[in-house]
């Protein structure tokens, strides 16, 4: 059990300041560990950091921990306000880390912060671009597999370069494979996110 869980105990030693202990565990964003509620103690998973500064708490000692999927944040405020009392709290399991471990750590949960919010905009490009697709492209181009007038190939069967290359040649002129006429109207209407979008799209119904 020791194992598991790392018990950390407070106990006031002035008479003259109240103390408790607040913590966050498994916490990914350190550039918002001052903003979000924490939990134990005068927090009660509903003040932060600068809220406990507002009711006129310092913080007397913080402390990091590495934890299973972020951080664990430990935080100790003194009130010389108010009535001393003594506060405990169990927080998961974590050791202390070295500055090396910490900006190591910081680095691999900048990284998977990036993937994840790469991962959304990729999620939010293809959906505008399958409402875009449906409404202009779909009526020629079907699902993507067919030939559009018995002229065009497939859209699903070309790579991304390929779809790129074929509408910047029929934005230059200088691409007629018949279809040159009907795709003027339609190449300033979409952007190269909009082209990875349906190529992601079309490759998803594929």
């Amino acid at each position: 059990m020791l194992k598991k869980s790392l018990y950390l105990m407070c106990t006031a030693s002035l008479l003259s300041a109240a103390t408790t202990m607040c913590y966050k565990k498994d916490h990914i964003d350190p550039g918002t560990i001052e903003t979000i509620a924490l939990d134990g103690g005068k927090c009660g998973g509903k003040l932060s950091v600068q809220d406990m500064q507002k009711k006129g708490y310092e913080i007397d000692s913080m402390k990091l921990q590495d934890g299973k999927d972020g951080f664990n944040y430990i935080y100790v405020f003194k009130n010389h306000t108010e009535p001393t009392h003594t506060s405990a709290v169990a927080v998961g399991a974590g050791v202390a880390l070295t500055d090396a471990q910490l900006t190591a750590r910081i680095e691999k949960i900048q990284e998977i912060k990036k993937a994840k919010i790469k991962e959304e905009q990729k999620i939010s490009s293809i959906d505008e671009a399958t409402k875009l697709y449906n409404t202009t492209c779909k009526r020629c181009h079907g699902d993507g597999s067919i030939r559009a007038y018995n002229t065009a190939e497939p859209l699903n069967s070309l790579s991304l370069e390929e779809m790129q290359l074929s509408m910047r040649d029929y934005a230059n002129g200088t691409k007629d494979n018949g279809m040159a006429i009907l795709m003027q109207p339609y190449v300033n209407l979409v952007t190269k996110k909009d082209i990875d979008g349906i190529y992601h799209y079309l490759q998803s119904i594929k």
